[in-house]
């Protein structure tokens, strides 16, 4: 049996740290793993920037 993992990030107004953090999260893992990005109605650029990863 394979093991799977979730990462929740929750997110609201961080368009200073968002990329590095998904930038870490993407580099630690393979396939084996979704990264779930709940932004929390951002007035900055964290959407753009999470969007950008998709």
């Amino acid at each position: 049996m394979s093991l799977f993992l979730t990462v929740i990030v929750p997110a609201y107004n961080i368009e200073g740290y968002i990329g590095a953090c998904l930038d870490s999260l993407a580099s630690q893992w393979s396939d084996d793993v979704e990264i779930l990005v709940v932004d929390d109605g951002s007035t900055d650029k964290t959407a753009d920037i999470v969007s950008s990863f998709v």
